[in-house]
């Protein structure tokens, strides 16, 4: 145990013996493992203490009301040089002695990093046992009277607002340096702060107070992160907001910029309503390999803006692929600017790395590309024999996600890939995620459709789920349309259960009957209108149907006329965002369709 704590290891979830040490603990609170880790946080090397004290804190979840050992190594490290290790101690401090201990550390500790670090545990971190605010905004410290003043704006009646707006911007103005990295934090906090009380166009006036320098150098950092989460929270905030978030970008300070740029670039409408400045910016940030740098070009990309595709490819050319190459990629494509002879050398080069990701990464970007992708094929028969050789050795039962993108990546290519067919119609490895994907491939390189007829003939070994098999369904319907028999299998997997296969074979029912289908889909596709994933999907199939599509409009005015953003739990605040501008992007246009 030592060990795993010394190098961090015992901090991994599922780790064995990080269950171990739980379950010791759990036998014996104040046993031998106990002590042990007690002892680890007067280790030397401050990471070693900070492991031991995240990890006391983990077992204080659940655990008695006073826990006497972890108690004392806490308030020991309340002292800590390491402002980092004093947090930890902080947390354990709250986590395994409660508020009365942390509100005594807060009244007697001299040291102001960490009775902040007390004060936000108090504050924030106690939903059950809240510390009253009221007296903290009479604290020395104006770093403590900001988070009261914030803490005591979730609930306050609204009589008390005035008050307290004055009071946070006034403590903002008087904080000193060393509070400069909770900017975020701080932004944050009375974003949600407001949010709880719905005070989305008050948040919006306080926000640009702080952009424009009421609370001086600190403020407008904080005046960013508040801006920020107005961003993730509403959608009317980019327009209220962009406007003194682009100033900024012309005029403040590298650090203060980058901050401005990284949070315009965080959503796709402040991107588009900044376009012109993000875009100037690109050629006075230093270097391509810049973070800024590529920020800038992945926003500006990603909304298919045109003048981004000299810093994609500039940004390809000079080394490995920077996380969002992929989407960076389709948005050129998208635009019509992407140049297929420098993409196709850079493609080639990574599907010759043998590096995992770097063969995904080129491999959708050659199923992006698709017949302009031919001169890849090699590359791509040569990593896909070798993926299959190994998962034989493995004898691996299911195709593997970077087998299943390789064989769609040469199907894209068509019949450029011919020299790939003997491969694929080796291959007997079925795929958990698309079903048919092999017969897919070779119905697209050799043009033929009994490869396609055939797997649909086959039953599938997946029984929990309905399989996708739309696009072998939407191929047939390019090439010679769908037997009566097809068609009837094509209804049973629409209609038969909710999945996926609901969701893309839509269109294929849509093409296949026209507006004899159309009450039927009615009945199933608004239902996956707010779905991040199937949304856009649904509500393409819904725009091809046009007039006919018109009982959905309520449920798709509503989507759009929605304030705030929809909760899509797509893994961060930013991603939730991200994905609402998207439906919203797409409800847009299926509304324009329908009415047309």
């Amino acid at each position: 145990m030592t060990a795993a704590v010394v190098d961090g290891s015992v901090l991994t979830p599922g780790a064995p013996l990080r269950t171990a040490v739980f379950d010791a603990v759990r036998a014996d609170r104040d046993g031998p493992v106990t002590h042990e880790l007690i002892g680890l946080t007067g280790h030397h090397r401050p990471a070693v203490r900070r492991t031991a004290l995240t990890l006391l804190t983990e077992l204080a979840f659940n655990g008695p009301p006073s826990w006497q050992g972890p108690i004392e190594a806490a308030a020991a490290r309340l002292h800590d040089p390491d402002p980092d290790a004093r947090r930890a101690a902080v947390r354990l401090l709250m986590r395994a002695g409660g508020t009365d201990r942390a509100r005594t550390a807060l009244d007697t500790h001299p040291d102001p990093a960490t009775r902040i670090a007390l004060a936000d545990e108090l504050l924030f971190h106690l939903p059950h046992t809240p510390c009253p605010p009221g007296p903290l905004r009479t604290d020395p410290l104006p770093g403590i009277r900001l988070a009261a003043c914030i803490a005591e704006l979730r609930a306050a009646p609204e009589e008390e607002w005035a008050a307290l707006d004055a009071q946070a911007v006034a403590e903002l103005a008087a904080l000193s340096d060393r509070d400069a990295d909770r900017a975020r934090i701080l932004g944050s906090r009375w974003g949600d702060a407001l949010s709880r009380q719905d005070r989305e166009r008050h948040c919006y006036a306080t926000a640009t107070r702080l952009l424009t320098g009421a609370a001086g150098a600190h403020g407008r950092r904080v005046g960013v992160h508040l801006a920020r989460r107005a961003l993730q929270i509403w959608r009317a905030a980019p327009a209220a907001l962009t406007p003194h978030l682009a100033a900024l970008v012309r005029t403040a300070p590298p650090a203060l910029r980058d901050l401005a740029v990284d949070t315009l670039c965080a959503s796709r409408t402040a991107t588009r309503l900044a376009a012109d400045d993000l875009a100037a910016l690109l050629p006075t940030t230093h270097h391509p390999r810049s973070d800024t740098a590529w920020t800038v070009t992945y926003a500006l990309a990603t909304v298919d803006d045109p003048r981004a595709a000299p810093s994609v490819h500039a940004r390809l050319a000079s080394g490995a692929p920077p996380a969002g190459a992929v989407a960076a990629v389709r948005g050129l494509l998208r635009s019509g600017t992407a140049d297929a002879e420098q993409l196709a050398p850079f493609i080639r080069q990574l599907l010759r790395s043998g590096d995992s990701l770097s063969v995904l990464t080129a491999t959708a970007m050659s199923d992006d590309l698709g017949p302009a992708a031919a001169a890849c094929v090699p590359e791509l028969i040569e990593a896909l024999r070798t993926e299959c050789a190994l998962r034989d050795a493995q004898g691996t039962e299911w195709a593997t996600r970077r087998e299943l993108r390789l064989v769609t990546a040469l199907g894209r290519i068509g019949a450029p890939a011919r020299a790939a067919v003997p491969l694929l119609e080796r291959l007997t490895r079925e795929s958990r995620q698309r079903a048919g994907y092999r017969a897919l491939a070779l119905s697209r390189i050799t043009g033929e459709r009994h490869f396609i007829e055939s797997a649909l003939r086959s039953p599938s070994r997946l029984r929990r789920y309905v399989p996708d098999r739309s696009a072998l369904f939407e191929w047939l319907l390019d090439h010679g349309g769908l037997t009566p028999e097809q068609s009837r299998q094509l209804r049973d997997l629409v209609f038969t259960l909710p999945s996926g296969m609901q969701v893309f074979g839509a269109r294929a029912v849509w093409r296949n009957e026209g507006p004899a289908a159309a009450g039927e889909l009615l009945a199933v596709l608004p239902q996956y209108l707010d779905d991040d994933l199937f949304g856009p999907v649904a509500m393409t199939t819904l725009a091809a149907m046009g007039e006919h599509a018109r009982p959905a409009l309520p449920q798709l005015r509503a989507l759009i006329d929605r304030r705030t953003r929809l909760p899509h739990h797509a893994g961060s605040d930013d991603a939730d965002m991200n994905a609402d501008e998207q439906l919203l992007e797409a409800a847009r246009r299926t509304v324009a369709a329908v009415t047309a």
